[in-house]
């Protein structure tokens, strides 16, 4: 029902297309800022965080830096200074002593190293509680030559995967080893520094930008060294936990970390929509994300949104009541204006108009009305008169269709001795009356006339001249049959009328039915097609002479030549060979050609069909465009005269 309401109401209607209007442009407005405060909300919390990462991020690396000194600048020492091994408990025990983010120290030596202390030997301190203690940790059950922070430190320096210590297994580890060579350059052993990731987790932990925070930290081969949820996650790998994630942006998190970059990210985190800031640790080749819950980085943005899409609706409410109450108000003449209009529609001219004195669009409405009452009642009368005048136009066409119809031949009844001539021939005007021609009839009683003839033009001014034409060819065929003295006295004849805008293609021809000569004249007009007794199909050239009503200074003259019996003579005017389909393009001779050629064995009635059929088909829905006329006649062989005379 509202539906159907606003479908027919116009006030309803534009007040719907102004709060439509509104309604997205409003949609635009609120994109646009929600976008922009959002990229500025990101960018000020990336900003903060950014900041404190990089905070800690120089603790850190300073941190790691003085770690990684303790052991490489002790490795000389080694080397120069230790005769006696016990003394080496002594230092690792000042190391650890002396350096309060250092768990533990530890000097492994090469097999053998000191033969007394035989096949290992690795002194050992480290933190218990306040105390330090040392021990020698190489042994059967503790082979240190295959330990990873060995093993991968007998090339170059090596920071092991976290682990947990041998002398304490409640402390996750994480050595820093480098190797130390003899005199000769020879590896003598391994010195290693333990660090707890307790120093850790107090430097991150004061990277609390939001409530709910907290920070992970990589190595390169994505093993975790802290992680915020405890510490029995240290160890495991980060590219592993990423596959069993259901935000495939945690797989982009770990390789954009894993890459050495640092950037932000929206992650799905355990089910809570987290903002990720994450980035390398300067120094090392550990990798650092702070995590951040989303409400609380753009929380105040999503209340704020909320009470603005709140406040808007409401002000959309408030300006659609007012634009449909002022709409309504300024449209309500309109209502009386479409009243008149349907009275108007039904004849009422003089049904009264609300009567409008204002100077906008709506008083040059109610002065467009009025006029338009006047105009029509003066329109109706005139229109009246036309139509009785056309009507009576119509009717004297209709009639002068039917004379001019009349006066071409519908059949041909030969005279005895006249039966071998088999003609038919059809008249198609482009309207009610036409300039195209055709006749025919026994001059004699041996000679047969036919004429075919296209005026220039169409309409009732080619019908006359087509009457005209008609009527002196008849008077002079009868009187003479000789082409010459017809055809230039025809011409003679239209040119006296002094219409020169007016002229006549004609192609005239007597059949002598006993000697079977045939004389024609052609002026101006379509070569006819000439198929012969056994089928084959042929233009009749004849001399080119100009058509009818041209020039009088010109002298027409027949030609002659042998017509045998089983020839048919197919003629036609240009309607056919220039009609139109609906696409513009031409019928054309070569397709009338063709059909001719593939239908050679068709008796006239049916060859004449056969045509006017196929420019049919071919003009379509197309108008025709200019009249058509086709005629064919066939002789064939004669029988014996009659003396009585002619038809």
């Amino acid at each position: 029902m509202i539906f159907d309401r606003y479908k027919k109401s116009f006030p309803a209607k534009l007040s719907l297309y102004v709060i439509s209007f509104i309604t997205i442009l409003s949609f635009v407005l609120v994109g646009v800022f929600y976008h922009y405060s959002t990229e500025t909300l990101s960018q000020e919390a990336e900003d903060k965080i950014e900041s404190m990462a990089a905070q800690a991020n120089l603790r850190v690396s300073a941190l790691l830096s003085k770690v990684e000194k303790i052991p490489e600048n002790l490795g000389w020492m080694i080397v120069e200074y230790v005769k006696e091994p016990d003394s080496l408990f002594g230092i690792t025990r000042r190391i650890v002593k002396d350096n309060p983010e250092i768990f533990g120290c530890a000097i492994a030596f090469e097999p053998y190293y000191f033969p007394e202390k035989g096949h290992y030997f690795a002194p050992y301190s480290y933190m218990v509680g306040d105390s330090v203690k040392t021990i020698q940790v190489g042994s059967e059950d503790y082979n240190y030559f295959e330990k990873g922070w060995y093993k991968g430190a007998r090339e170059h320096r090596y920071w092991s995967k976290p682990y947990r210590d041998a002398g304490d297994p409640d402390v996750i580890t994480t050595s820093y080893a480098v190797p130390v060579h003899g005199e000769k350059h020879e590896l003598i052993g391994i010195l290693s520094v333990d660090l707890t990731n307790r120093w850790l987790r107090d430097l991150v932990d004061s990277i609390k930008p939001y409530k709910g925070s907290y920070t992970v930290v990589i190595d390169k081969q994505g093993r975790y060294i802290l992680r915020g949820e405890g510490e029995v996650m240290i160890g495991q790998n980060m590219f592993e936990t990423a596959k069993e994630a259901r935000d495939t942006n945690v797989t982009i998190l770990v390789n954009e970390m894993a890459a050495g970059k640092s950037g932000s990210i929206i992650v799905d985190d355990g089910g809570v929509l987290s903002y990720v800031y994450y980035t390398p640790v300067v120094a090392t080749d550990w990798y650092m994300a702070v995590i951040c819950p989303y409400d609380q980085v753009f929380g105040k943005l999503s209340k704020f949104n909320m009470y603005l899409l709140i406040g808007f609706v409401l002000l959309l409410l408030f300006v659609y009541f007012i634009c449909f109450v002022a709409v309504r108000r300024i449209t309500k003449p309109l209502t009386i204006f479409a009243a008149s209009a349907r009275d108007v529609a039904q004849g009422n001219f003089n049904t009264p108009l609300p009567r409008i004195r204002s100077k906008d669009e709506l008083g040059e409405l109610y002065e467009s009305f009025l006029f338009m009452q006047q105009q029509l009642t003066e329109y109706v009368d005139q229109l009246r008169r036309t139509t009785t005048a056309n009507e009576k136009i119509e009717s004297e066409l209709r009639i002068a269709h039917d004379i001019q119809l009349g006066m071409v031949p519908k059949q041909f009844v030969p005279t005895f001795g006249a039966e071998c001539i088999d003609i038919h021939a059809v008249l198609h005007p482009a309207r009610q009356v036409g300039g195209d021609l055709y006749d025919y009839l026994m001059l004699n009683e041996d000679e047969f006339g036919f004429a075919i003839g296209d005026v220039s033009g169409k309409g009732v001014p080619a019908s006359l001249f087509m009457a005209t034409t008609i009527s002196q060819m008849r008077s002079l065929a009868l009187r003479d049959t000789s082409l010459n003295y017809i055809m230039n006295l025809m011409n003679q004849s239209l040119i006296r009328t002094g219409n020169t805008s007016m002229f006549i293609t004609f192609f005239a021809g007597v059949l002598n039915l006993n000697t079977n000569r045939l004389r024609f004249c052609n002026a101006g007009h379509p070569y006819p097609l000439l198929i012969a007794p056994d089928g084959t199909v042929s233009f009749f050239k004849t001399a080119d002479n100009l058509p009818l009503g041209v020039t009088s200074d010109y002298d027409y003259e027949e030609q002659e030549c042998y017509f045998a019996p089983g020839s048919q003579l197919l003629l036609y005017t240009d309607g056919v060979s220039e009609a139109q389909n609906e696409r513009s393009k031409f019928y054309k001779i070569d397709r009338l050609f063709n059909l001719v050629t593939s239908h050679s064995q068709l008796a006239p009635r049916q060859m004449v069909e056969k045509v006017v059929g196929d420019v049919k088909r071919f003009v379509g829905k197309a108008e025709q465009s200019d009249d058509l006329t086709v005629m064919s006649f066939r002789l064939n062989a004669r029988g014996k005269k009659k003396t009585e005379g002619l038809l």
